[in-house]
């Protein structure tokens, strides 16, 4: 009977450990942010917000 019992509480803890992950993916990749486009060869890529200054130390 111990052996059942432990066999069964050990495939309920993985089959919800599976279906938490599996849930969590699927929430995340309908909801998620895009993916970021390939940078453009031809294009380069800004690398300071356009409101940032540029400050020197002289």
């Amino acid at each position: 009977m111990p052996v059942i019992l432990f066999a069964t509480v050990i495939a309920s803890v993985g089959f919800g450990v599976l279906a938490a992950y599996a849930v969590v993916f699927g929430i995340l990749s309908t909801f998620g942010r895009p993916r970021q486009p390939e940078l453009v060869v031809g294009r380069p890529r800004l690398v300071l917000v356009p409101t940032q200054n540029h400050a020197s130390g002289d």
